[in-house]
């Protein structure tokens, strides 16, 4: 993590590049702030990460804007932009590290330069290898006042999938499964043990990710379709198939196309019917050896999704495969 030498983390001592003094209510409420704004994209921006920002002008925000998704203005460029003129002179807070390379969108740091905002406040180094302090360092070099580091703690919470994918180089993992009180995961007579409310929550959560994982166990006794279904909003997620047993036939529903469906990966051996040219067409067939014990090794599994840009990945999962998960961390 890069710092900057005369910034303590989190503390109103020396905060200001340019020596101002002061507590750290109004900084820590413009921050806030921007975080605010860059959640409102969850579920929209990635591979890119969700980013708030919000530009400061004599105490007063004069520019908001948040990232809302591949291909759209970055967070900076949105504040920039509503703050018009007032944005020179003024102070940018950004939820993460501003970028300095080029992509779909030029630098946000050349955008930062232009406006000729005075000093950048951001929450957290962006863990990009590709950007990685060095956002900071241009900046810093053209003369710009930088903090690096502030709310740090907070700011990792805004996108932990972003966080995980390229700190730990392997997709953000959020298992999901239901269980009543005594310990049953499928009730005697049949059907399911969780009502509307916690279904609603479901799709709320496949919303978030960009690949939903479950095991051909799921699909052959469920039969599901695995797509979000909200009244207000719909994504074409992903569906990746763990098959080890070899047993799914392309038959099952998740293959028929559908609104709100996505992409279907299979995960399977090579041996398997599906991976013998009798996958239905659009279907994309992932051959992988398997373990010793029959299943597929999850540190193989993450690093093949995460080549694939996998960022957030949704486990819907009971049993082996759910203790599997919980076993590797």
């Amino acid at each position: 993590m890069t710092w900057c030498p005369s910034t303590p983390r989190n503390t109103s001592q020396a905060f200001w590049p340019d020596g101002r003094g002061g507590g750290m209510e109004p900084e820590a409420r413009f921050m806030e702030e921007a975080m605010r704004l860059a959640v409102k994209a969850r579920g929209r921006t990635h591979p890119n990460p969700c980013v708030g920002a919000v530009v400061v002008r004599d105490g007063v925000v004069v520019g908001r804007g948040y990232h809302e998704g591949p291909g759209n203005p970055h967070a900076e460029v949105v504040a920039l932009r509503e703050a018009g003129e007032r944005a020179k002179g003024a102070d940018l807070y950004v939820t993460l590290e501003p970028c300095c390379i080029y992509g779909r969108t030029p630098p946000c740091t050349e955008a930062i330069l232009r406006a000729g905002v005075a000093n950048v406040v951001a929450c957290v180094e962006d863990p990009n290898p590709k950007v990685c302090g060095s956002g900071a360092r241009r900046l810093r070099e053209a003369g710009i006042g930088v903090v690096m580091g502030f709310l740090e703690r907070q700011g990792m919470t805004v996108d932990p999938a972003y966080q995980v994918f390229h700190r730990k180089a392997r997709p953000y993992v959020h298992l999901k499964w239901a269980q009543s009180l005594d310990g049953t995961v499928v009730p005697p007579t049949g059907g399911t043990i969780t009502g509307e409310e916690a279904r609603r929550r479901v799709h709320e959560d496949r919303f978030l990710a960009d690949a939903i994982l479950v095991s051909s166990g799921t699909v052959a006794f469920d039969d599901p379709r695995l797509t979000v279904r909200l009244a207000d909003r719909t994504k074409p997620l992903i569906r990746v198939l763990l098959d080890s047993p070899g047993r799914l036939t392309g038959r099952e529903r998740v293959f028929a196309t559908s609104p709100g469906g996505g992409p279907v990966w299979v995960v399977c051996p090579p041996s398997a019917p599906l991976s013998l040219g009798k996958a239905p067409e659009g279907v994309e067939i992932l051959p992988m050896e398997r373990e010793a014990g029959g299943g597929f090794a999850l540190a193989s599994l993450l690093r093949l999704l995460r080549e694939r840009q996998v960022v957030y990945l949704y486990v819907e999962a009971v049993g082996r495969l759910a203790g599997a998960f919980l076993r590797e961390g």
